[in-house]
């Protein structure tokens, strides 16, 4: 399951059934281990700048950016929700793009 992480400590965290069997179902869905899983999320979650992000979130952010990838495809590749994505970008100073750019909204 590729990207591991050096262990330095062990953390037990318990849940719920109905979250443990979402949290199956998505590691199903991804091939990874809960763990990893786990891992991601709380590396995603507490970022202090954007060099800490693993490649790959880091690649998705940049394509985001660049304006090749969507919003949903930029939570799935860090792991978050969209409407956490949407607050972690904009704690982060990240201009988020929607589908209308100002000259649509005269309009509307």
């Amino acid at each position: 399951m590729g990207d591991r992480m050096p262990q330095d400590s062990t953390l037990h965290v318990k849940l719920d059934s109905e979250t443990d069997a979402k949290l199956k179902r998505l590691a199903a869905s991804r091939r990874k281990s809960k763990g990893q899983l786990v891992r991601e999320a709380i590396s995603a979650c507490y970022q202090t700048s954007f060099a800490e992000l693993p490649l790959k979130q880091n690649q998705a952010l940049t394509a985001y950016q660049g304006g090749y990838i969507s919003l949903g495809k930029l939570a799935k590749d860090m792991g978050m929700h969209v409407l956490e994505l949407r607050e972690w970008l904009a704690e982060q100073g990240i201009e988020q793009r929607t589908a209308f750019g100002d000259e649509d909204a005269a309009l509307a």
